[in-house]
């Protein structure tokens, strides 16, 4: 049961840095808001798995080999918009950092796809994949609502270096995430 955890807590990483990028970056990122997207991301961190369990197990191996350059394309698209958006006007900015559902969606998507392989390791648990899948997706929902709020007050710190940071920050897991895939990290 604690490798389960440990699974939990790594693959809920990267929705825990894009959590604390959304919580800097929107300004209108309430208490609904943060529910839904930790959700979403919880929803996406624990399907994820479950999906590469029922369906992909078979061509995981050709999944795998580019994962990572989808990650990095996903974050790094939102990590250069931000920085583009840190440069621009101020009420150009306020427009545009508004939380929107696609957003959210891509965002989930990207820091989901690598829990795919994951998928493998499911029967190896003590408990159903089913139940594994719970456990992955209420851990990652409880590590992103706590990520969210921890946002906003860096957002309070930073004022209007927040964008900026953020966005570096994507880019930065993308590559991450690429190197890790790449056995360089």
């Amino acid at each position: 049961m604690i490798d389960l955890l440990l699974l939990s807590v790594a693959l809920a990483m990267d929705s825990m840095a894009v959590s604390i990028v959304n919580g800097i970056k929107y300004q209108n990122y309430g208490y609904r808001e943060t529910f839904i997207a930790s959700f979403s991301f919880g929803f996406f961190q624990g399907f994820m798995p479950l999906l590469g369990y029922l369906i992909f197990t078979p061509f995981l191996p050709y999944i795998e080999k580019y994962d990572h350059w989808v990650v990095l394309l996903a974050l790094g698209a939102i990590g250069i918009n931000m920085i583009r958006e840190s440069f621009e006007k101020e009420e150009i900015r306020e427009k545009s950092s508004q939380f929107t559902y696609k957003i959210l969606f891509a965002e989930s998507i990207a820091t989901a796809i690598d829990a795919l392989s994951s998928g493998i390791v499911l029967p190896e648990f003590p408990v159903s994949p089913y139940v594994s899948c719970f456990v992955i997706f209420l851990i990652t929902f409880l590590i992103c609502m706590i990520a969210h709020r921890l946002g906003k007050r860096i957002a309070l710190i930073l004022k209007d270096k927040a964008t900026l940071c953020g966005g570096i920050i994507l880019i930065l897991l993308g590559i991450k995430t690429v190197l890790e895939h790449l056995g360089i990290l």
